[in-house]
């Protein structure tokens, strides 16, 4: 029974007062003789009885949760894809739902049909382990060979070979397997992710996002895919930092560095340069669904500054562009460059709070960084992404609590710190896992902290996921490898000796596990 008395959120698209969340409330409002309140705008805003609408727009997941859960009911608005201004908005409420659900929160769908495109996939992902959208719609690569992913390695047909991206036999051949379930070798870092963590891989989270941007109701609607729609540029492996979690394949200071050791133990943990060349700017931008631009670092390489000119020149600058940057050093110039584009947006590189972030990212000073991202921020949204490891997950809900506060609605995309896509040495795959941490207290605190947070709610992929992985993790009972644990130190200690560092000075937490495996410990001073 609905009556005047109790407060109704209206959930929805409410990215302006013309847009469909803000209709459709009003009319539910009116259907059941309810006063319309109008739109929520903040987490804490006082509520009188009657009939409210927001929706992720507007409120970040954990404010949504929240009044979710002070409200006597909860209604998503019957509303379809197309009256959403933006796939995202669509995705993230899709999420919500999800998460209210399985709070034990009471949702009335009003059209449940509305979302039957992602539930379509994502019980397709619960029955198929083993396709991903991206052999259709990706574009990237090294060595002039095209690749499925940015997470698969394995050569396919040479890029300046395709003439037809969707007849071309490689692609055929590796799309056909996918539909029919069977698992690729080169697709192993997300199986594993899934397997063996137990939270969304890349394969999943991303798949799911790009089918409800292309509007793919079902695989049949792949046929209609004849070019690539999404770019990843790595132009060269230039870099201005040295990331204790990069490899020689993205650092060309890291491979450098790899080329003057001579420990033969070492040069088993530490991955070595897998190919020559990477994947530079298209040409042709006409059909392009979305750019990303990684490293290397890209602010440091001349042809980002040459394709940004170009895409001015020739008045090419409305389509979804984002830059993967460590945000060392954002210059002027740059920033000018920047303005000319409305659909720029950053993902920034931060691991941590200041001293972890500057001893992981090796060369970084990051109250500058923290400086440059809020210039960025000024004109273009801001994103973040954090490489989960043993360094950093003993504070991984410090840093999430400084998200939320130095940089709220940024979403936060937390990645595992993971040498196995170049390494078949299990020591190496495994040196900086964030699963092998000693203090398992100190750990789980800051996990209890991390879901405390709001980002912790963010629709980017895998941070819930990540996040619950992880506490499940250290709050069941687990065995530390410790033979795992040498290596890293051994590791550790190799990287301290090359860039005259040390361990206690940045982490001092960490360095007194050593004693767990000090007394077998016997590293090599020669490298």
């Amino acid at each position: 029974m609905v009556t005047d008395s109790q407060i109704f959120l209206c959930i929805g698209d409410n990215s302006s007062k013309d847009a469909w969340g803000h209709k459709l409330s009003e009319k539910y409002a009116l259907e059941n003789e309810i006063t319309f309140r109008g739109e929520i705008t903040t987490g804490d805003q006082d509520l009188e009885p009657g009939c409210y609408h927001t929706g992720t727009y507007r409120l970040e997941m954990y404010d949504l949760i929240k009044l979710a859960k002070k409200v006597d009911r909860t209604i998503l608005l019957d509303q379809s894809q197309e009256q959403y201004s933006h796939p995202d908005i669509f995705g993230s409420t899709f999420k919500l739902m999800n998460h209210l659900i399985k709070l034990g929160v009471e949702v009335k769908v009003l059209n449940p049909e509305n979302f039957e495109i992602i539930s379509y996939w994502t019980n397709l992902f619960k029955e198929n382990k083993s396709f991903c959208m991206f052999p259709w719609i990706y574009h990237g690569g090294y060595d002039g060979h095209h690749t499925t992913c940015y997470l698969d390695y394995t050569p396919q047909t040479k890029i300046n070979e395709i003439t037809d991206w969707q007849t071309d036999k490689n692609f055929v051949k590796i799309r056909q397997k996918m539909l029919n379930g069977e698992k690729r070798e080169g697709c192993k870092g997300c199986y594993n992710v899934e397997q063996e963590y137990g939270f969304n891989s890349a394969r999943i989270q991303e798949s799911i996002k790009w089918a409800t941007e292309l509007k793919l109701k079902s695989t049949d609607d792949l046929k209609k895919i004849t070019k690539p729609v999404y770019y990843e540029v790595r132009p060269t492996t230039k870099c201005n930092v040295m990331c204790r979690t990069c490899e020689p394949n993205y650092s060309h200071l890291i491979e450098k560095e790899r080329e003057q050791i001579t420990d033969q133990k070492l040069l088993t943990l530490y991955p070595k340069k897998s190919w020559e060349g990477m994947t530079d700017f298209p040409k042709d931008i006409d059909h392009i669904r979305r750019i990303y631009v990684a490293g290397g670092e890209p602010t440091v390489q001349p042809s980002l500054y040459d394709f940004l000119r170009k895409c001015i020149k020739e008045n090419k600058t409305d389509f979804h562009f984002r830059i993967n940057t460590n945000a060392v050093k954002i210059s002027n110039p740059l920033i000018d460059l920047f303005g000319h584009f409305k659909g720029l947006g950053f993902s920034c590189s931060i691991d941590g709070i200041p001293k972890i972030n500057d001893y992981i990212r090796w060369g970084t000073n990051t109250s500058k960084v923290i400086e440059n991202i809020h210039r960025l921020g000024i004109k273009h949204p801001i994103s973040f992404v954090s490489v989960v490891s043993i360094y950093n997950i003993d504070t991984l809900g410090e840093t999430m609590k400084f998200f939320d506060t130095e940089f709220p609605r940024a979403d936060i995309q937390l990645n595992i710190a993971d040498f196995s896509r170049v390494s078949r040495k299990k020591s190496a795959s495994k040196v900086l896992d964030p699963f092998n941490h000693p203090n398992t207290e100190k750990v789980i605190r800051s996990l209890e902290l991390a879901k405390t947070t709001k980002c912790y709610w963010h629709s980017e992929r895998t941070t819930t996921s990540f996040v619950d992985a992880l506490y499940d993790h250290y709050t069941k009972p687990h065995v530390i490898d410790k033979d795992v644990l040498k290596d890293f130190f051994y590791y550790n200690d190799a990287l301290d000796r090359f860039r005259n560092s040390k361990l206690g000075d940045y982490i001092p937490d960490l360095e007194l596990c050593r004693s767990l495996v000090q007394h077998d410990m016997t590293i090599n001073n020669t490298v």
